[in-house]
């Protein structure tokens, strides 16, 4: 086949992208500032869910710390249980992840130069005959280079891992909608039997630091009981995007993943809608070079098969970071209430809100 993809940054979602093109017989090199692969990808946080991950396509398994059947909300005093009868997600460790995604884009026929910082010129003369795809990240080289719309809503994020903590519950997470953080939450999730990882994310307007809404975070009650105690290992800050941006293709260029936006607004996970539409990225730029489609296309594609989910999952961020303490706690009262902890414990998807409301409906 005719023609070069040049894909810049080597996270997770560049090296989905890599190997499915390399898969279906296109010339493809992945450049990677860090000099190895998932270096530094544990700055987010590992949920990701059973039909999410069977989704990517890479055998995960080598990277799972924890299963995970449920989950525990938290507005103040109001509490929501969620506990399902099989296993909905699972936790892990995003940096083997990473690296398994790598042996599967090269075993596929990609090649991988790590430790390749690349500079706007060099960006430039790749986009020379080249098709050119970003998947460097939210703070996007590619985007600013070329010039793509800006993305102006995010969300700061601060998590650690303790060891030796006192794990509630090992397979049920724990989320707090009232404590610290402004329009996101503060969360818990146990990696084993002693090891809980703990994190809080703070829009970006309130133009507060994330460390120090994560040092008043964990002074929860329910947090500091179960970190007593307990070594703190590492501290990572990350940037979560809230919206994707306006256009994601222009030229021969185009961005996936965090660099596009492509991201749940309600709890940040970018893995499964940015693999995803890396798929759809593939799809595009193969149906490009063999057939001359527009690249165009792309936009289309994914916007048409991923956004009515993802504008649903920033709708219900809007709607919960709208309540305040007082209004989380009266719409968890009322929740309860009207049974939707057995709802969700049942029906509960992840992903997709809108299967979600479908249920709500037939019900």
């Amino acid at each position: 086949m005719d023609g070069e993809v040049a894909i810049v940054g080597g996270g997770v979602i560049g090296l989905v992208l890599a190997k499915e093109l390399a898969g279906s017989g296109v010339d493809v090199t992945v450049y990677e500032a860090r000099r190895r692969a998932g270096e530094g990808a544990n700055k987010a946080s590992g949920i990701v869910s059973v039909g999410g991950l069977a989704s990517i396509g890479v055998d995960y398994h080598d990277a799972v710390l924890n299963s995970l059947d449920g989950a525990a909300l938290y507005a103040g005093e109001e509490k929501l249980s969620i506990k399902a009868k099989e296993t909905k997600a699972y936790v892990l460790d995003r940096e083997v992840f990473a690296r398994l995604c790598a042996d599967e884009a090269i075993e596929a026929g990609a090649r991988i130069e790590f430790g390749k910082k690349l500079d706007k010129d060099t960006v430039k003369e790749l986009s020379r005959g080249r098709i050119v795809a970003g998947a460097d990240g939210v703070v996007s080289g590619v985007a600013s280079q070329f010039g793509f719309p800006e993305i102006n809503d995010y969300v700061l994020t601060y998590k650690a891992e303790y060891a030796g903590a006192d794990v509630r519950d090992l397979h049920s997470c724990e989320l707090f909608f009232s404590d610290a953080p402004k329009r996101f939450f503060g969360w818990t999730v146990p990696h084993s039997k002693s090891v809980l990882e703990v994190g809080i994310g703070e829009w970006i307007r309130t133009r507060r630091n994330s460390v120090s809404v994560f040092n008043a975070f964990i002074k929860n009650s329910i947090v500091s009981a179960e970190i007593r105690g307990a070594t703190k290992e590492s501290g990572l800050a990350s940037i979560i995007p809230l919206q994707a941006r306006k256009a994601t293709v222009k030229g021969n260029v185009l961005l996936v993943g965090d660099a596009a936006g492509q991201v749940k607004a309600t709890t940040g996970g970018g893995l499964v809608f940015g693999a995803l539409c890396a798929k759809t990225a593939a799809e595009a730029i193969v149906n490009h070079l063999r057939n001359g489609a527009p690249l165009s296309m792309y936009d289309r594609m994914w916007r048409r098969r991923y956004m009515a989910d993802l504008q649903m999952h920033r709708a219900i961020h809007r709607y919960y970071s709208s309540l305040g303490p007082r209004g989380a706690r009266l719409l968890f009262r009322l929740a309860r209430t009207l049974g939707v902890e057995g709802f969700l414990s049942e029906y509960g998807d992840m992903d997709s809100p809108r299967k979600v409301a479908k249920r709500i409906f037939v019900r």
